[in-house]
């Protein structure tokens, strides 16, 4: 009778033993299903399925990036079983690490980066001898011009000589600088990126990871589909074109690519891939400003360190219980999703993009270009004639800045920028030089006459000579310009030209559309003349 009481008590208290019952923990294989770049950053989606019957679980992530953001961690899931999420933590692991073949790899690229990173900066070190080597030209120059100014001795083609000689010196010097400084730059963040690497494969015989331990409820048996995702940092896109002139020049192919680089410390790996312009680092607010005081000064006040209290890792991340709904249905993604401050592409094949740091290129979209083709010249500045078109944009997305390869056929004619151009917006393509248009510019003669009322009048006239050797008949741009008046006791004018220009721009540039027959060859001439004070001297001619 004892033996059989006991049983009933214990039968009773079952389910209130349940009730406390510890959540059984079940260890979730994960794999990354979905990734969306931003230029900064990336927001990786990994998914896991797990079987399970009423009652409470831990759900446990493991291996995830150690840079992966703490708060940015979200979790949602779907599937057949009736369950509520009650809440995440983020927690910091650590893995054994064993160094290997590819730490020695890591180390050897990285003093190959740091002699690269020497040179530059032995190279920079000569660019600043030759700065002061300029420098002191300009003080003796300086100098001389001023002691001729005194006696009277006319100082003009020396002063145009030195100053040309001092301005153009010194802009070779700083464009040069320029270079090295941002090459040095690309180094430096290269050298890191190694570093972080070879770090993480050395280690101190243990690697950093992150591990994300989520509660479940379950009250309905079936199967679970818990996503996770996640923002990390050291990841990007940047896009890329490549424009290719069909044979007929009627048309080009325009292809539009992503180049994805990541360092997030796992390779993605068939993954569906999407590439958003948003830009989550400028924040989704403008700034406030805060008041501004002014105020005497006085002595600061010392005052006592306290103790800061401490926080928890965990803590910062916790957040509230999330509905799990069951058989729920992710949202459909399209190819291109334009926002109301951003565009989405879906790329429509599955992607690798391995942790290696280097650029990978993925198509994004393809478009094919009608145009007609236009030849412009501007013989100032370069004796060559480039094949144009103006071209609306006829995707319903709109092209992003980034760099431009033309092919012509199957040859590469140059590269060019690609500026921010929305759909239906006009562009200019550029498809490199065309040797069978021909441009020559000379300077027939210069010289000075003494005008009215105490002025100097320069005279300069110049030649542009044009030639078609193509078999059909074309029109060619030409442009030129006169100078700008600084000041207004100097006048400038064009004057005789052989052709009236078809625009005259406030900025000083000149333009003729100047059509040619097959074979046929054609000048314009023109005169640019400057009048000014004869008792000063000018610049700039």
């Amino acid at each position: 009778m004892f033996i059989a009481r006991t049983l009933l008590v214990l039968i009773i208290l079952l389910p209130t033993l349940a009730a406390g019952a510890v959540p059984q923990r079940i260890q979730a294989a994960s794999r990354i299903t979905a990734v969306t770049v931003y230029p900064d950053r990336a927001l990786t989606t990994r998914s896991a399925t797990v079987s399970v019957k009423p009652g409470s679980y831990t759900v446990v992530f493991e291996g995830l990036p150690a840079l992966i953001q703490d708060d940015s961690v979200r979790v949602t899931g779907r599937g057949s079983a009736g369950a509520t999420i009650l809440g995440l933590e983020v927690k910091r692991l650590f893995m054994e690490q064993v160094p290997g073949k590819r730490a020695v790899e890591l180390e050897q690229e990285i003093r190959a980066q740091e002699r690269a990173l020497g040179g530059l900066e032995s190279r920079k070190t000569a660019l600043a001898a030759q700065k002061e080597f300029i420098e002191s030209i300009k003080v003796a120059w300086g100098e001389r011009i001023s002691r001729e100014l005194a006696v009277g001795k006319p100082t003009g083609p020396e002063l145009k000589e030195a100053m040309t000689f001092i301005s153009d010196g010194m802009i070779k010097v700083e464009e040069q600088t320029r270079d090295i400084d941002q090459e040095q730059l690309r180094l430096r963040e290269r050298i890191d990126a190694l570093r972080r690497q070879r770090d993480e494969v050395i280690g101190a015989g243990r690697k950093e990871t992150t591990g994300v331990e989520i509660e479940i409820e379950v009250v309905r048996e079936g199967q679970l589909v818990l996503e996770l995702s996640g923002v990390t940092p050291a990841a990007g896109w940047e896009p890329s074109y490549d424009v290719r002139l069909a044979a007929d020049g009627a048309s080009a192919e325009l292809t539009f690519r992503a180049q994805v680089l990541q360092q997030t410390g796992e390779d993605w790996q068939g993954v569906a891939l999407s590439l958003s312009t948003a830009r989550p680092a400028v924040g989704g607010a403008p700034p406030e400003l805060t008041p501004w005081h002014v105020s005497f000064c006085r002595p600061p006040e010392i005052r006592p360190m306290a103790a800061a209290p401490m926080m928890k890792r965990e803590d910062s991340a916790r957040f509230r219980a999330e509905s799990v709904l069951a058989g729920s249905v992710p949202h459909a993604s399209s190819s291109v999703a334009e926002e109301i401050n951003s565009v989405t592409f879906q790329v429509q094949r599955p992607v690798d993009i391995p942790s290696d740091g280097t650029r990978h290129a993925t198509v994004v979209a393809m478009e094919q270009l009608p145009l007609t083709l236009e030849f412009l010249t501007v013989p100032k500045l370069s004796p060559v004639v480039f094949l144009t078109s103006r071209i609306v944009n006829p995707a319903g997305y709109p092209l992003l800045p980034g760099k431009i390869n033309i092919f012509t056929g199957s040859t590469f004619s140059g590269s060019s920028i690609m500026k921010k151009t929305a759909a239906g917006e006009t562009f200019d393509l550029f498809f490199g030089p065309d040797d069978q248009v021909k441009v020559k510019r000379e300077e027939l003669k210069s010289h000075k006459e003494a005008g009215l009322f105490g002025k100097n009048r320069m005279v300069y006239r110049y030649r542009i000579d044009l030639q078609n050797f193509r078999k059909q008949d074309q029109t060619v741009t030409v442009r030129d310009q006169v100078p700008l008046a600084d000041n207004e006791e100097i006048k400038v004018s064009l004057e005789n030209p052989s052709q009236k220009p078809d625009q005259v721009k406030a900025d000083g540039s000149i333009e003729w559309k100047l059509p040619l027959k097959a074979g046929e060859k054609r000048g314009i001439t023109f005169e640019i003349v400057v009048e000014y004070p004869k008792e000063r001297e000018i610049q700039g001619l």
